[in-house]
């Protein structure tokens, strides 16, 4: 009877094994180039994973850019064969602005999607190797690529940069030839909740949507694991 349980012990645990290798296999092959339906699936499983932060969004109004911070809050990450996070960025009174969801692909190429809301706009970022593809409210903005350059996608000229010099504390961002900002640098402040824009110049619609998805791009990945 021993030998039977201990028979029936061991099959049961090869077939345990066999399971959760299977079960890795699959969730490797699927996370591995992924195409455009498997993005689109779980873009949808970000929205809904996040819809309770969103519920929560302060309604945005003109003044919202001014108070914008680089504080977050809820942030969670999740390290397997994919890397997952999500936060909140907040005003500097704390108030809930932006969520986001951010999902990394299996290595090694830098292969990743980031899902942003505030109470006006939606912001997706796919990141792919050394560029960015932007949409807002479901249109394709522009690339953006490591030198923090974004390129139109109806022109393929300038559309907008972050003038990116790791050393200062502020950063300016241009929108076409025009300086609308300086965007704090998250890894070099020291304050405990500063505000994002150290000042705003007069901008239409557009050009505030451009400007706060950079910002978004730049303090989420701030808050991401350097590796896997």
């Amino acid at each position: 009877m021993i030998r039977i349980l201990l028979f029936l012990l061991i099959i049961g645990l090869i077939a345990l094994v066999s399971g959760i290798a299977i079960y890795s296999l699959y969730q490797f092959l699927i996370n591995f180039q992924p195409g455009k339906s498997k993005i689109k699936t779980d873009l949808q499983k970000m929205k809904a994973e996040i819809q309770p932060f969103v519920d929560q969004l302060v309604p945005w109004t003109k003044e919202e850019m001014e108070l914008l911070s680089v504080n977050q809050i809820n942030k969670k990450v999740k390290k397997g064969i994919t890397t997952t996070a999500k936060g909140i960025i907040t005003s500097i009174y704390h108030e809930p602005l932006i969520a986001w969801s951010y999902k990394r692909y299996v290595p090694p190429e830098n292969n990743a999607v980031i899902y942003a809301r505030s109470s006006h706009h939606e912001f997706v970022f796919r990141i792919k190797k050394d560029k960015t593809e932007l949409k807002i409210d479901d249109q394709v903005i522009g690339t953006l690529r490591e030198n923090g350059v974004l390129y139109s996608s109806k022109t393929k000229r300038l559309k907008a940069r972050i003038n990116r010099h790791m050393d200062e504390l502020f950063l300016p961002v241009l929108v076409g030839e025009k300086e609308v900002a300086s965007l704090i640098n998250p890894e070099k402040t020291t304050k405990t909740n500063p505000r994002a824009f150290e000042f705003l110049s007069e901008m239409d619609k557009e050009e505030e949507a451009v400007l706060l998805s950079l910002a978004i791009f730049e303090f989420v990945k701030n808050e991401l694991p350097k590796k896997g």
